[in-house]
């Protein structure tokens, strides 16, 4: 395969072109400017908005200020709230507003600078730790993290004074949660159906690109634009899991709607099997003479499964009942028995396909008649939930999954503990220096420093950005606002757009939210100047956060990168023995083997894009890491293919190629790990002995992929295999 960035490879893959042509900076400033899809979050602005603006109106009217600490938590805990199961964003609005308060009690406390500086290294390390639990418990640890800076900076009020504030904090927390959790409509399950929605959404997005595949040209199946909806939906299959698996905790009394979930969920899962083994099967037959009529019906089916599957999505979404279409699933099968004319080993596929198109046929009817019952809660005929089988795994204990991280190796604890050091070193400078509104810069350092170089340089510039743009705002907002009601007005609507735009551009969130928070700080203190104070911060903060990541345990992507997709191939490799294992896997077994390679998959894609942010070498030199992700998809696709031939039609016995493939992936993921050249592939795999024109095409097609992956780990450039140390010379 030639490594030129953004022409059409072996088997027609295609790179993207444009993606790895740009510079180190520019593409950071490029990020600055990049909306994501979808729609901002009007309803999440209005709750944050008036979670801070009403304690703040109340202080005002009452001239209280310390009941400002009541909107400050409000502002908080609507933060920590990103949606899903309500008992998931209740069990997190509520550990910010008690965390929260006992953290402000604890350190309004008077103390020295020694203990302040003994206390912000134990404190901010712990916050980084919270990582380790998702992104959401991530979320509370920063902004824990930030109250403790706030709150170290004020001034004490003795005892009583710092009661209060705690009280007022907790008030605060309690009006978040009634606003998000009561006054908006309560539906459990809303956020599980919205996530499985989004699955069925994705595979009808596949099955109508397979529909509208052309007869002439190269294959589509290996185009980048195949891959990332493969990752696309497996992302939402993880999405969902996750979602129903929280909503349904702790839910002994089952209206029989987590039930119906589940086996949608179920359904969908099985589904994204079948549709990835009907594109290797559609991709590998002939297309030309008599296959051309037969090719066509099979991909006019699926273009009729994609309605199916999207009227699945309206009941899921807007509770509809779904129409199910008249597609004939056995009509491509009558097709090939009048074509006379169907050479081997096209007869053999074409009929695979036409029996996948049944099994299709079968799991899209259990999804409509599960959606169609979903509003009625009417129970579930057996034959709905006969075919699926899922075992609920255990939960694992806080203490597993931190005890996982207590390592050096941890990317999680290496974060952890450069941030408590970082922010360590930011407290004794700013506030040994006397700088006003010294907690400034240790919350920059908070804010910018994440576990990755990249992602640590694009936030430090959309930090940087968004609080030079929104400062001056806030010094043209103190000339023409002259109201005190005025200002607070302008706090609020800042807010509630900023919240609202944050999940499509985080470089306006931040320049909107940055006059709010100067505009807030300054009506506490009265002091007009304190646009520039936070801008000199600002920037003081973002360097001491980039000399951070660069001086404390510097983890370059590079080194990260090739034993992630060593982990895909060890993956892989089991997948492909629980394939060939004797007798024939159940469907759940393959499922959930399959699914260990996605996730395995999604990794290691997060992985190439963390490279890309901080990769300065040649692009080409990169090319290689696309192939490597992009035909270990393709080695997957090919094991799902013959896992879906094996369920109704066991074949031959698969030992002897399973052992040849297992050998060269274990030889594969050893030397990505020990950064050398692979040994060369022996020329010839084991013959299948009794193997039908059908199993032949597909041993066939999943040992040319593992040649291609061979191929691809050969030409890993040297600055892809530098020692994990990140003293090699791949520039970072």
């Amino acid at each position: 395969m030639r490594g030129v960035p953004g022409e059409t490879g072996a088997e027609g893959w295609v790179a993207p072109r444009g993606r790895l042509a740009r510079g180190h900076l520019p593409r950071h400033v490029a990020g600055l400017f990049r909306f994501q899809p979808g729609q901002p979050a009007v309803a999440a602005g209005l709750r944050t908005g008036l979670a801070l603006g009403i304690p703040l109106l109340v202080s005002a009217l009452l001239k209280m200020p310390q009941a400002s600490w009541a909107g400050m938590a409000g502002l908080f805990v609507a933060l920590v709230d990103k949606g899903g199961p309500y008992r998931t964003r209740a069990r997190a609005m509520g550990a910010m507003t008690v965390l929260g308060a006992v953290v402000g009690f604890v350190v309004a406390l008077p103390s020295p600078l020694w203990v302040d500086v003994a206390l912000t290294l134990f404190w901010v390390t712990a916050c980084g730790f919270a990582r380790s639990y998702g992104e959401v418990p991530g979320i509370v640890g920063m902004l824990l993290a930030n109250l403790f800076v706030v709150s170290l900076a004020l001034p004490s009020h003795g005892l009583k004074g710092v009661l209060l504030q705690a009280a007022y904090f907790v008030a605060g927390g309690l009006w978040s949660m009634f606003l998000a959790l009561v006054l908006w409509p309560l539906r459990p399950y809303r956020p599980a159906r919205l996530a499985i929605a989004a699955c069925y959404e994705e595979l009808a997005e596949v099955a109508d690109a397979v529909a509208g595949w052309p007869m002439e040209g190269p294959s589509r199946v290996g185009s980048w634009a195949a891959v990332q909806r493969a990752a696309s939906m497996r992302q939402a299959l993880e999405t969902a899991r996750a979602t129903l698996g929280a909503t349904r905790q702790g839910r002994q009394e089952e209206s029989g709607r987590g039930e119906h979930l589940l086996v949608l969920l179920e359904d969908a899962d099985a589904l994204s099997l079948l549709l990835t083994a009907m594109s290797e099967s559609l991709d590998e037959a002939p297309r030309q003479g008599a296959c051309r009529k037969v090719r066509l019906e099979a991909q006019h089916a699926l273009g009729a499964l994609a309605v199916d599957l999207r009227g699945v999505v309206g009941a899921l979404v807007r509770g509809s009942v779904p129409a199910p279409t008249s597609w004939d699933a056995e009509r491509v099968t009558r097709m090939i028995q009048s074509e006379g004319g169907l050479p081997e080993p096209a007869r053999s596929q074409y009929s695979h396909g036409a029996g996948l198109l049944g099994r299709l046929r079968e799991y899209s009817a259990v999804a409509l008649d599960v959606a169609s019952r979903l509003e009625s809660g009417e129970p579930l005929p057996e034959r709905d939930t006969k075919p699926f089988a899922p075992e609920e795994a255990r939960p694992r204990s806080w203490w597993e999954v931190l005890r996982d991280h207590l390592t050096p190796e941890s990317v999680v604890f290496r974060h952890a503990l450069r941030l408590g050091l970082t922010a360590t070193v930011a407290t004794a400078v700013a506030e040994g220096l006397g700088l006003n509104h010294w907690y400034w810069v240790t919350i920059t350092v908070i804010v910018v420093l994440q576990p990755y170089a990249g992602l640590t340089t694009e936030k430090g510039l959309q930090r940087v950005a968004g609080t030079l743009v929104g400062s001056v705002l806030a010094m043209g907002l103190v000339h023409v606002l002259p109201a005190r009601w005025m200002v607070l007005t302008a706090i609020v609507v800042l807010i509630c757009v900023s919240v609202s735009v944050r999940p499509l551009n985080f470089t306006v969130f931040q320049v909107l939210l940055a006059p709010a928070l100067v505009l807030l700080a300054e009506i506490q203190t009265g002091d007009w100047t304190l646009a520039g104070v936070r801008i000199l911060n600002t920037l003081l903060g973002g360097g001491l956060a980039l000399l951070g990541i660069r001086l404390l345990w510097p983890s370059p992507e590079h080194a990260r990168f090739p034993e992630e997709v060593a982990s895909v191939l060890e993956a892989d490799r089991d997948y492909l023995r629980e394939v060939a294992r004797t007798p024939v896997p159940s469907e759940p077994a393959l499922r959930e083997a399959r699914r260990k390679v996605g996730v395995a998959l999604l990794a290691a894609e997060a992985s190439f894009q963390r490279l890309l942010s901080e990769w300065k070498g040649p692009a080409k030199e990169l090319e290689p890491g696309m192939a490597l992700i992009t035909f270990a998809r393709r080695f997957t696709a090919a094991v799902t293919a013959l896992a879906a031939s094996r369920v109704w039609h066991p074949g031959p016995d698969l030992g002897p190629v399973s052992r040849y493939a297992s050998d060269a992936l274990a030889e594969l993921s050893a030397a990505l790990v020990s950064r050398r050249v692979p040994s060369r592939l022996r020329h010839e795999a084991p013959a299948v002995e009794g193997a039908d024109a059908l199993a032949r095409t597909q041993v066939t097609r999943l040992v040319r992929q593992l040649g291609v992956l061979h191929h691809a780990v050969e030409r890993m450039p040297p600055a892809l295999r530098a020692s994990g140390d990140g003293a090699g010379p791949a520039p970072t």
